[in-house]
């Protein structure tokens, strides 16, 4: 799903259970960004952050680097360390990090989704009238939960934008060419835009899909 340079690393956990083991072992800092948060919420910003500690220490990252408190810059975004980009998720029962030297990677983003559909009415409001044809064709491949695919390469695509940009991404900015090999082209309706479109991969795994979409 990723390049070879990148490091990912994911976590299932119990939906019913908020666990705060590994947000208790973040950095003071990274917990006052959520100390007035209830526990769910304090569990899943752990457990995503203790996986893009992880992940940076498969790179190889000095000790002292890979601990390095992973703040909040402009819309949230995470600000990484020196010479490092990533991406993280959290949804109910998985988490994920992926992480890549920014000497081989500009920019990447990840986005998990639970494999079911979307509540009824969203998808008419993230979806261009070419996406909604084109899921059509994926449903009859035997993909149930399309619409839901192309909300989570849409998630994936915008997390790898912004950090290029700092703009934000309307969900009609960006069309997303979703194909049944496990692969994904995000073309860019913006102007100006650092790349004309976005790379991305999918594959669906234990109950959820997930998304990476990167910039090379």
């Amino acid at each position: 799903m990723l390049p070879d340079s990148a490091a990912y690393c994911y976590m299932f956990t119990d939906p019913s259970s908020n666990d705060l083991t590994r947000f208790e072992q973040l950095h003071p800092l990274e917990k006052t960004l959520v100390s007035q948060a209830v526990d769910r919420r304090k569990a899943e910003f752990g457990d995503a952050r203790w996986c893009a500690h992880q992940a940076l220490e498969q790179l190889g990252a000095q000790k002292e680097v890979a601990r390095q408190p992973i703040l909040r810059g402009e819309r949230g975004a995470p600000i990484w360390p020196e010479g490092y980009t990533g991406s993280m998720t959290h949804t109910d029962g998985y988490r994920a990090a992926v992480v890549a030297p920014l000497s081989t990677v500009r920019s990447v983003g990840v986005d998990a989704e639970p494999a079911e559909r979307l509540p009824d009415g969203v998808l008419n409001s993230i979806a261009l009238r070419s996406e909604i044809g084109q899921l059509t064709k994926l449903v009859d491949a035997g993909l149930d939960h399309a619409d839901r695919l192309l909300f989570c390469a849409k998630e994936a695509t915008y997390k790898a934008w912004f950090p290029l940009t700092r703009r934000f991404l309307d969900f009609h900015e960006a069309e997303i060419d979703l194909r049944a090999d496990g692969t994904f082209f995000s073309y860019l309706l913006v102007r100006p835009t650092p790349v004309p479109f976005i790379t991305g991969t999918w594959m669906q795994r234990s109950g959820f899909l997930i998304t990476t979409a990167v910039v090379q």
